[in-house]
């Protein structure tokens, strides 16, 4: 009996092993990525390679591209645990290099292990040249704004991706503005980030995306770009203090500065549609389209519908496409519902499906007529036509029975009318009696009705001003810093009190610093690191504080600066610099 056990528990085992080794095989793969698609000549870009759920018998390497110099970054692994899978990710960095203008191709790399081969994606790394216009300002040291389109010539009608590169140091930014008279515009997707090294400067770099549609011909501009950002600039300050400070470090600190950055506008050629060999059911579609159709049933009565579903994937204005006006002789039909799904963030590539439907009107069609749909490649420079069908369509008579109509029945046909008056005869009409139920009061003239109404529109009320709130809140830093501080504060004070119960004096001490620089910033509208007494005797003097809590501020300041080398206080003493540290704050407010 044991015996059967034991192999039954190995038999699972093996089962379940099994189970798992085939899982993580099904999920091995090797995947190449660029942290951008396009730079200028000179900065770096980084190059990754991840091995999922699998070893590398060695070290991936890529191989020698000609304007590329390449170099190894370190590697890194990663587990990730999801959808019942454990997958265990190990990822090589490298470096690439740009020293010329031009388009390279990254080809696939072949990776070896224990269980195979793997072998990534082929990749394209865009270089451009490298705007003189980075380097003008000494704002350019901190942030600059990059303006790529894709393509410098296009269709009326032709989709243009759109890059807008922010190279920052550190510091904030608004959404972009773009320019671009004679074209759509997509909204922007989520921006990517990455790094970027530029001479001896790292950068954080921001890339947004977006599509531009020319809507007319001709030499065009897409551009400037504009970008609203707040910089935080390092500034150095000489120590004041030869002592060993609880608060060293603060001496450093950073300036806000917002500034506008600027890229110049891109010229764009767009060329108009050509009119020979255009197709007379041509109705705009211009990109890379495939198209497949299928109907159903495909037998029918007369007057039974049937279901065309019509796809249309590639790449293009997805957005924009539509059905040609299709001629169903023989036919009723109906106007085609739509759905269509992005398959990209841009909209650029994406599916459309209509859903089409028709009704035979007469047992002698044989077929569902053929679908043909016209567009224009732009990378062909031509037009095309997408067809299927005809699809076959077998039309049986309908199996509805006719309506008896007496001025079809023939005069002296006297029987056929005295049996049609017979079963007339034999309805039994509907009594318009309401009954007792017609005597309750409805339920709408109750105040419990009107009352539970209410409830949505109470909520939605509710919702919308706790929304208006929230909006205001996130579009204004400073109320948001009042109530960080007011919050702070409070909790502070407690904490102060409760020093001062224990005669904690350097603790003490420490928590006062925090919260007068804290009450000081907000009243200056300055970083709070870096504040102390000597440093906002000229901005402190401007801001109208009655001379009496002024001192009191300055002492607590001295006290704060004293407390690392100095003697305990008291008790007495603690509790009267929480009086003085109240009446600042009162003043301050």
């Amino acid at each position: 009996m044991v015996k059967f056990a034991t192999g039954k528990m190995i038999r699972l085992s093996t089962f379940i092993l099994t189970l798992l080794i085939a899982n993580s095989a099904y999920a091995q793969r090797a995947v190449a990525t660029l942290d951008r698609s396009t730079v200028a000549v000179g900065e770096g870009v980084g190059f990754s390679i991840a091995c999922e759920n699998f070893q590398p018998s060695r070290l991936p390497s890529l191989p020698s591209i000609s304007g590329l110099q390449i170099s190894n970054s370190g590697s890194g692994r990663s587990f990730q645990l999801g959808g019942g899978q454990q997958i265990s990710t190990l990822t090589y960095n490298f470096l690439l290099t740009a020293n010329k203008i031009g388009t390279f191709v990254i080809p696939g790399i072949s990776i070896r292990s224990n269980s195979g081969v793997f072998k990534t994606q082929s990749l394209k790394l865009r270089v451009v040249a490298s705007d003189s216009s980075d380097n003008k300002s000494q704002i350019s040291d901190y942030a600059f704004i990059r303006l790529i389109p894709i393509k410098d010539e296009a269709y009326v009608g032709e989709s243009i991706p759109i890059e807008i590169q922010l190279f920052l140091q550190n510091g904030q930014f608004n959404m972009p503005e773009l320019s671009a008279e004679g074209f759509n515009l997509t909204e922007y997707p989520e921006p990517r980030s990455s790094r970027a090294q530029k001479g001896n400067t790292i950068y954080q770099v921001r890339t947004f995306q977006t599509a531009a549609t020319p809507v007319k011909s001709g030499n065009l501009k897409i551009g400037p770009v504009k970008m609203d950002v707040v910089l935080k600039i390092r500034q150095n300050q000489r120590r004041r203090s030869p002592f060993s400070d609880p608060f060293d470090g603060l001496l450093t600190r950073y300036q806000d500065v917002p500034v506008k950055i600027e890229a110049k506008a891109q010229n764009i050629t767009v060329k108009p549609l050509p009119t020979n060999g255009r197709p007379d059911n041509f109705n705009g579609a211009v990109g890379q389209f495939s198209i497949t159709a299928k109907a159903s049933p495909l037998e029918v009565n007369v007057g039974d519908p049937v279901t065309i579903n019509i796809e249309m994937s590639g790449q293009g204005t997805i957005e924009s496409l539509s059905l040609p006006n299709l001629e169903w002789r023989g036919f009723k039909s109906y106007e085609p519902s739509v759905l269509s799904k992005k398959t990209d963030p841009l909209g650029i590539n994406g599916i459309k499906v209509f859903e089409q439907v028709i009704i035979p009107e007469k047992e002698t069609i044989k077929e569902v007529p053929r679908i043909e749909i016209a567009y224009f490649d732009p990378k062909a420079e031509s037009y095309k036509i997408l067809s299927q069908g005809p699809f076959a369509l077998k039309v049986k008579p309908s199996t509805k029975s006719n309506l008896i109509s007496t001025t079809s029945l023939p005069e002296n046909d006297s029987s056929d009318l005295e049996d049609e008056k017979l079963k007339q005869s034999e309805i039994i009409w509907i009594k318009y009696e309401i009954g007792p139920l017609g005597q309750a009061t409805p339920f709408v003239t109750h105040p419990t009705f009107w009352l539970l109404q209410s409830i949505p529109l109470l909520f939605f009320v509710g919702s919308l001003i706790w929304r208006r709130k929230k909006n205001a809140l996130a579009d204004n830093p400073k109320l948001r810093r009042q109530m960080q501080v007011e919050r702070n504060t409070r909790q502070s004070i407690k904490k102060l009190i409760n020093l001062a119960e224990k005669n904690k004096t350097l603790e003490f001490h420490k928590e006062l610093a925090v919260v007068l620089r804290e009450q000081i910033g907000l009243k200056l509208d300055i970083p709070a690191e870096g504040i102390t007494g000597d440093s906002i005797n000229e901005s402190i003097a401007k801001s109208n504080i009655k001379p009496k809590a002024l001192d009191k501020l300055y002492m607590l300041f001295n006290n704060c600066d004293a407390a690392s080398y100095a003697a305990s206080h008291s008790t007495a003493d603690l509790r009267k610099c929480l009086i003085d540290l109240k009446e600042v704050i009162d003043e301050l407010k």
